[in-house]
């Protein structure tokens, strides 16, 4: 497994001379990314002018909102469906680059290819059997949702590498769950310190507007599979997905 410097080192020697691909690859989520910093730039800056007419002494119902919790629950569902679908045709394609360390052709296309038939309704099972267990999770306490959460991170992409092996059609959905649980074993701390690394950077991003992650996107999506590539290399992922069975 590779170092967190190691993982960046990786990410950054094959962005450099790359980035209009890299950019175009991901920019659907950077421009997500960018409206959110811009909403919350001029919602912070409409919180201090509300700051400075109305004064210190605001009421808290000011700020209250109750959609209730069916809505709630709809929102993060939908939600993070939308946001997957987004994320795994870039992170499928960047994978592909690590491997090749070949710049991905026509890398706008690609960014959308869990939308096809190939991958539309696996992703799409994958995210409902990971949402509902990590929900089930968090009604106990949310410290074990999260862990949770980084146990099944790796799913859709070994179902990409089990799925080119022609081997997916074997194996049941919840397998690639289990199997993404069973190899993050010992390294959950190694992915959140990882993320934690890029605090700095999204702060620049958000004190930008979000401009800034034009490049801090492709520089964290390359890394976080470098990460994956990393964790699975000498692995035999199909004799371990057999193996669930036995």
């Amino acid at each position: 497994m590779q170092t967190r410097r190691e993982l960046k080192a990786n990410a950054k020697s094959l962005l450099a001379g790359n980035w209009l691909p890299a950019i175009k690859l991901n920019i659907v989520p950077v421009i997500v990314q960018v409206l959110t910093g811009l909403t919350i730039s001029a919602a912070l800056a409409g919180l201090g002018t509300y700051f400075i007419h109305t004064g210190p002494e605001i009421a808290l119902s000011d700020f209250t909102f109750d959609f209730g919790d069916d809505y709630s629950t709809q929102q993060s569902f939908v939600g993070g469906l939308i946001t997957t679908y987004l994320l795994v045709g870039v992170n499928f394609a960047m994978i592909d680059w690590l491997r090749s360390r070949r710049v991905p052709t026509r890398p706008f296309k690609r960014a959308f290819q869990a939308f096809t038939g190939r991958y539309i309704i696996p992703v799409f099972v994958l995210f409902v059997i990971q949402w509902v267990l990590v929900f089930l999770w968090t009604l106990l306490l949310v410290v074990p949702g999260l862990i949770k959460c980084f146990s099944y991170s790796q799913t859709y992409y070994l179902y990409k590498d089990l799925q080119e092996t022609g081997a997916a059609a074997e194996i049941g959905y919840v397998d690639y769950v289990t199997l993404s649980r069973r190899l993050m074993d010992g390294h959950k701390l190694d992915l959140l310190i990882l993320r934690l690394s890029f605090i700095g950077w999204d702060i620049v991003g958000w004190l930008t507007c979000g401009i800034a992650f034009i490049w801090i996107t492709p520089y964290k999506h390359l890394t976080y599979m470098n990460f994956y590539t990393s964790l699975v290399e000498g692995h035999d992922l199909l004799s371990e997905a057999e193996a669930l069975h036995q």
